[in-house]
């Protein structure tokens, strides 16, 4: 399998950026160790398209995301909201907030790339399957720099005020998920770089790429300098 599978999404260059580190050090260091709270398994690179996914079940998986990300930031002091590794990387109140500005952005892309043509009669299937895309995106052995436009500025006062600007940014999200055709989805075509990639492929990117920094998160809180304070 290809080692960046993420830059197989069509919108190559923010998702490329998305493929995501905060640090500029990190980004640039591919020697460095990283804390890793999982290994995740490299599978085998086949052509076939997945079939098992389904409306559903990708409802469920932003589901899960945001149930991870709610319980990965209870009862945290802003001290450790506000913990950064190092200079160079990110709080974990700058992970949310960066999580809150992508998912929107890269669904609004979506949108403009799936109403630009009509690709259902095309012969092309996606490169990868689905877990495979899963794998690599929450793969966080390798580390980029995001984008300029989805750095977090400390935007949001608090960490209620941003959870609650990440759910009514999912909302249009899920709303458009409900309404969506399964087939309609998988029959939309996009190329990228590293080969073909489906709407519903490019829909489980936005959650899977959250998946990525609710990891990173984990990672902070797994830190041994973490501030030890108190549980609100």
């Amino acid at each position: 399998m290809k080692k960046h599978i993420i830059h197989f999404v069509w919108a190559v260059p923010l998702l490329t950026a998305l493929c995501i580190e905060s640090s500029t050090v990190i980004a640039h260091d591919k020697q460095l160790n990283v804390i890793s709270t999982q290994r995740i398994p490299v599978v085998k690179h086949i052509t076939e398209q997945d079939s098992s996914g389904n409306i559903q079940k990708l409802l469920a998986h932003y589901e899960q995301t945001a149930a991870h990300l709610k319980k990965s930031v209870a009862g945290l002091t802003d001290e450790q909201l506000n913990f950064s590794p190092t200079e160079d990387q990110w709080s974990i109140n700058q992970c949310v907030e960066h999580i809150v500005l992508s998912e929107p952005m890269i669904f609004g892309m979506f949108k403009q790339e799936t109403s630009k043509s009509d690709s259902s009669k095309t012969s092309q299937k996606p490169s990868y399957t689905d877990e495979e895309i899963v794998n690599s995106i929450t793969n966080r052995s390798e580390k980029y720099q995001a984008p300029e436009i989805l750095k977090p500025t400390g935007k949001y006062k608090n960490m209620s005020e941003a959870l609650v600007a990440f759910e009514n940014g999912r909302k249009e999200i899920i709303n458009y998920i409900k309404n969506a055709d399964i087939n309609a989805l998988r029959n939309h075509i996009s190329q990228g770089p590293a080969g073909p990639v489906d709407g519903y492929q490019n829909l489980l990117f936005i959650t899977t790429h959250s998946d990525r920094h609710i990891l990173q998160i984990e990672e902070i809180k797994a830190h041994p300098n973490f501030p030890k304070g108190k549980l609100k």
